[in-house]
């Protein structure tokens, strides 16, 4: 027996590259699916916004659902809720699938493996299809991809070109989770703006028994656009947000998840002051 799917989508401000992704999904290979658009928008083109509902009334296994902005994880909610797949696919409104296939390869993970809760695809960048991670580190990631360090704060790598088994978190954009699961979990918490995607984890985890795991996976890819306006900015973070942005993660989701940690609460602060510096020197480098 097949698995429906569900692509959800949330999207905050960004229709034409809402309807450049709702190409691609209409195009893909898949026989089962239907595409879950939350869509918040505030500031619009009329005309984009009429393009919108025309797509949408030519092609019933689109569902448009529109709301006040509602954030990352109650729009997450608010997809799932309207879903009706066994089979959850997570994309952002400003990511496009890198094949017709995307959604088959989602979805024969699961048919491989009973025992698979969810997963992560890769993430490429247009145009740049290549493995960014220098060859000593691999190890490294094999270990990490997808994890935590000892103070709980994650490691991504999510453009790894291998497979990793058994990682404890899933992304944002191109994972997927057996719709029971996300449900047995409790779904997304609404008390966090993001960093949704952690307290979803340190909410899974313990149900991950028996051989229950999660993946990371090199295929299905992802084509992450990073020039893309609009959105909840996250792409753009001043070092005073990206600063409070890592501090909630410990306040809102670490120490609730995992209060014992306060003990290393000044080690916390040290890590935010490490990612924080990162990101500096990225940015002028």
């Amino acid at each position: 027996m097949g698995f429906k799917a569900s692509v959800i989508v949330r999207s905050y401000n960004r229709i034409p590259a809402l309807l450049e992704l709702l190409t691609k999904l209409r195009a893909q290979t898949y026989n089962d699916f239907e595409i879950v658009v939350v869509e918040q928008s505030t500031k619009y083109v009329e005309s984009d916004w009429g393009n919108l509902t025309k797509v949408c009334e030519a092609d019933q296994r689109i569902k448009l659902f529109k709301y006040e902005p509602l954030g990352g994880p109650k729009a997450r909610n608010q997809g799932v809720k309207n879903a009706s797949g066994d089979i959850l696919i997570f994309v952002d409104d400003d990511d496009l699938p890198n094949s017709k296939n995307w959604i088959s390869q989602h979805v024969e993970a699961y048919q491989q493996d009973e025992k698979l809760v969810g997963f992560t695809g890769r993430h490429i960048f247009e145009g740049n299809e290549k493995c960014p991670y220098v060859p000593w580190m691999r190890w490294f990631i094999r270990r990490s991809c997808m994890s935590y360090n000892w103070l709980k704060f994650p490691y991504t790598f999510a453009q790894f070109d291998e497979d990793v088994n058994n990682v404890e978190w899933l992304h944002g954009t191109n994972s997927s989770i057996r719709r029971e699961w996300a449900i047995k979990a409790g779904l997304w918490d609404a008390h966090v703006s993001n960093q949704d995607e952690h307290s979803f984890a340190f909410k899974l985890q313990p149900l991950l028994v028996e051989g229950y795991h999660l993946d990371f996976k090199k295929e299905p890819a992802l084509i992450r656009r990073m020039n893309v306006e609009g959105g909840m900015g996250k792409r753009s973070f001043s070092l005073a947000r990206e600063w409070k942005n890592q501090y909630l993660l410990v306040t809102k989701v670490i120490l609730r998840y995992h209060p014992k940690r306060i003990i290393l609460y000044p080690f916390m602060l040290l890590w935010i002051l490490f990612k924080t510096l990162k990101k500096s020197l990225s940015k002028l480098f």
